[in-house]
């Protein structure tokens, strides 16, 4: 159970959901149902059911749509009659989830996809208030009553300690399939950004960064993502982007084509607040590209295994970037360190611990 998947948007929980239905598919040990509320209506699964359920209404937020799913969800659980719940992104859909689990005898694994759902909650103030508090008070529920949960990493474990008291199942990093073919990194040297464009990912950091170094030599800037913001913001990043010659983007890629670029590419940065655990980190780092990032460090593996940059502010980016432009042999260094670090452990052999998890039952 996942609110959205990867035909109607790449964002790193549907990709790991990916990884992870080809990995169990391949076991022959599991009939597989995915149930979501969004995804292409052209896409045609294979080798799993997809199921996805729709209504009147479902492109606005609104507790409504809790209510919504309360009343369907359980149905078409018991349609289903799973033995397992999988479910990832914290949302409505968690609670919901391990309460059909509790009342029906099965397993329920929550998956935890971003610290924000770890944090102790403050309801702002606006037309959505209902709507938030209904959907933290069904995800703190599905926290407490979840029959297993994984952790990404040791700073999401701290907090799930910290703010309910309880103790993950196990810690298990993200996966990834290793690269299947390496591409030579010609110039000029390319800087990437790859996010789909949303608040909390905060692209306009990385448009003023192109625009202030703008004027070193052999280096362009690559953003890559979907807009997901209004029609008028979308103008407006176009707009900004338009006004700088090094900086182009490319739009939303599948995730084959953002491998390539990053196969290609010399330096990722990431401008994020925050975040669960980068897949786009995994995915730079299997291809010896350094992360620098402005803040986003989970458990402190950039500086503590020489994975790339730590900024903290927006000089220091400009200045780690810069560097890392000029200097092809600390470039380099950090990118072979990160290729190793992620065939360590990143690999898709991961998938061994959740399958572990899942087959362990009440």
């Amino acid at each position: 159970m996942i609110p959205g998947h990867w035909s109607q948007v790449m964002g790193g929980s549907q990709y790991q959901a990916k990884c992870l239905i080809e990995a169990l598919q391949r076991t022959d040990k599991y009939e597989i149902f995915y149930l979501t509320r969004g995804s292409d209506p052209e896409y045609s699964a294979k080798g799993y059911s997809l199921i996805r359920y729709e209504y009147f209404g479902a492109h606005k937020q609104g507790s409504h749509q809790h209510l919504f799913e309360m009343a369907i969800l359980p149905k078409l659980l018991r349609r289903i009659d799973p033995d397992i719940i999988y479910q990832r992104v914290g949302c409505a859909q968690t609670g919901i989830a391990a309460h059909y689990a509790e009342k029906n005898q099965c397993n329920m694994v929550w998956h935890i996809a971003h610290e924000y759902d770890l944090d102790p909650y403050r309801i702002p103030v606006s037309r959505l208030m209902v709507h938030r508090l209904l959907d933290r008070c069904l995800l703190n529920y599905g926290i407490r009553h979840a029959t297993h949960i994984i952790a990404q990493t040791e700073d999401q474990k701290q907090l799930l300690q910290k703010n309910f008291r309880k103790k993950p199942s196990a810690v298990i990093p993200n996966f990834h399939p290793a690269p299947q073919k390496t591409l030579a990194k010609g110039l000029p040297v390319s800087v990437v950004w790859v996010a789909n464009f949303k608040k909390l990912k905060q692209p306009e950091i990385f448009i003023r960064l192109a625009s202030e170094l703008r004027d070193l030599p052999g280096v362009r800037f690559l953003m890559v993502g979907a807009i997901q913001e209004g029609n008028r913001q979308k103008q407006k990043y176009l707009e900004a982007i338009r006004q700088i010659p090094s900086l182009e983007y490319l739009g939303p890629k599948r995730q084959e084509d953002v491998n390539d670029i990053l196969a290609r590419s010399h330096i990722f940065v990431n401008t994020s607040l925050r975040e669960g655990f980068p897949n786009t980190f995994i995915q730079a780092w299997f291809r010896s590209v350094p992360v620098v990032s402005l803040t986003v460090n989970p458990d402190h593996l950039i500086d503590r295994h020489r994975l790339g940059r730590v900024s903290g502010d927006f000089e220091r980016l400009k200045q780690d970037v810069a560097l890392l432009a000029a200097d092809q042999v600390l470039r380099e260094r950090l990118g072979t360190n990160a290729r190793h670090f992620a065939y360590q452990h990143f690999s898709t052999q991961n998938v061994d611990d959740i399958m572990r998890i899942l087959d362990d039952s009440p």
